[in-house]
C-alpha cells in the first residue's frame, strides 16, 4: 500500500484542496503536501508517521487548512487496511525559501496488510 498516496487522496476528497506528494515547483496559491517521515512494524501491522503540510498565501488560511486536515484525518481510517488515523497536533512552519505560509500537522496511522 502506498500510504502517502492513500492519505493524500483521502485528505483531498475530504477537504476539497489539492493534495500532492511532491511540492510543485510552480506552487498553487494553496495546497496540501503529504510526506512519510517514519514508521515501524512487522509483517502484518505497521505504523506510519506522516508530515502533512498546509500551504497558503496567508498565515490565517494556512491555519484554516491545517484545521481541515486535523478534522479530515480520521477519514483516512475508512480506507481498507487502515485501522487508526490520528492527528497529533499542528504548528506554524513558514517556508523560508518561497515565503509561503505553511502549517504542519503530524499524522500517525496504523496499517494492517
Amino acid at each position: 500500500m502506498d500510504i502517502e498516496r492513500v492519505a493524500a487522496q483521502r485528505l483531498m476528497d475530504a477537504t476539497g484542496i489539492k493534495a500532492v506528494l511532491e511540492v510543485p515547483e510552480s506552487r498553487p496559491s494553496e495546497f496540501i503536501s503529504v510526506e512519510m517521515t517514519g514508521g515501524s512494524g512487522d509483517r502484518f501491522m505497521r505504523t506510519a508517521s506522516l508530515a502533512v503540510q498546509s500551504w497558503a498565501k496567508t498565515r490565517r488560511r494556512a491555519a484554516e487548512i491545517a484545521r481541515l486536515v486535523e478534522e479530515a484525518t480520521p477519514d483516512i481510517a475508512d480506507e481498507p487496511n487502515v485501522f487508526r488515523a490520528v492527528a497529533n497536533g499542528s504548528y506554524r512552519w513558514p517556508d523560508p525559501d518561497s515565503g509561503h505560509e505553511r502549517y504542519q500537522t503530524n499524522v500517525e496511522l496504523t496499517v494492517c496488510e
